[in-house]
């Protein structure tokens, strides 16, 4: 697989992320606040590098309904993108089909595979890039019907007990620390009543159970290599992926909160600028396992899945829904 150019979409990321980490922000704490990103049409929600994306201009712009949809989509339903309106670049992946000489929907893609191996081989992975708007700045859209949390404050422990269960990952509270130990195979957090509240114990205990998810058991990140570089890379993984997780189940952390895990991160922040500043296709790597981290703790969380379209399953990129 050749290496991806840096698209619009792709550029506008990175140079979000590193302008953030230069400002002492974390460019995923919009996640925290922001509910994911979702087609307005499809309710298909956004994943990897657009999800990230659409968090933080939301974030930035205060958005708070987390529908966006292009020009095209908002007209076919009669709403009218506002006069000025600026709208984000995201990335839309499909296969192109040379013999038919088109853009292939993920369902054909799919169809190809099954019935004509050989010709699926011959498909080529495209991308073009969408602009999308989000719904506060369409007139006519009908009014956001706000989804309740997948997990309530009472409901913590026995989720936390389901997903250690599942991951079948050994789990303790003591001393004041939390840390993923990869000899024992355990997590340490302090107790509960330690934290602002059950959601901030809950955000950690997902950061420590994102470490979890790469022992040679699991996922096999091979992440212990052992110096400054590899745990920066890894903790960026662990942290974006339990943000992503606490926003698929609807999980807010207070300002407060989000303060803490900052100071947790500063001494990390300069390795994470000048991987990125050297070589921006390490924060894309990282949303890539980021979305994997993602996907298996929800999966062994048996909390509900994210809604998406049926894709043919290939290794390189992470396919995008259409915008």
């Amino acid at each position: 697989m050749q290496k991806m150019k840096m698209n619009k979409t792709r550029q506008e990321l990175a140079n979000m992320f590193i302008s953030s980490l230069q400002e002492g922000k974390l460019p995923w704490r919009a996640c925290w606040q922001i509910s994911i990103p979702e087609n307005s049409i499809t309710h298909t929600r956004y994943r990897g590098i657009n999800r990230l994306l659409l968090s933080y201009i939301a974030d930035e712009r205060g958005y708070s309904d987390p529908r966006w949809c292009t020009y095209l989509q908002a007209q076919k339903r009669g709403w009218h993108v506002q006069l000025g309106a600026k709208g984000v670049p995201i990335e839309y992946w499909a296969l192109y089909d040379p013999e038919l000489k088109k853009l292939l929907s993920w369902q054909e893609a799919a169809r190809i595979r099954h019935n004509d191996p050989d010709r699926y081989d011959t498909l080529q992975l495209r991308y073009r890039i969408s602009t999308v708007f989000n719904a506060e700045q369409i007139d006519g859209i009908p009014e956001l019907q706000k989804a309740k949390p997948l997990i309530a404050g009472q409901e913590i422990t026995a989720a936390r007990d389901r997903l250690l269960k599942n991951m079948q990952l050994g789990y303790r509270e003591e001393g004041q620390e939390a840390y993923y130990n990869v000899k024992t195979d355990c997590v340490t957090l302090p107790p509960m009543g330690r934290f602002n509240d059950e959601y901030a114990y809950f955000a950690t205990l997902l950061h420590e159970c994102g470490h979890a998810s790469g022992h040679p058991n699991r996922l096999d990140r091979h992440f212990l290599g052992g110096d400054r570089s590899d745990y920066a890379r890894e903790e960026l993984r662990a942290e974006i992926a339990s943000s992503y997780t606490a926003q698929a189940l609807g999980l807010e952390l207070p300002d407060e909160v989000l303060a803490e895990h900052l100071d947790l991160h500063k001494a990390y922040i300069q390795s994470w600028l000048t991987a990125l500043e050297d070589n921006p296709d390490e924060l894309f790597a990282a949303i890539k396992d980021a979305d994997k981290i993602t996907e298996y703790l929800m999966e062994k969380g048996e909390f509900v899945q994210e809604k998406s379209i049926e894709q043919p399953q290939i290794s390189e990129p992470t396919p995008e829904p259409e915008p």
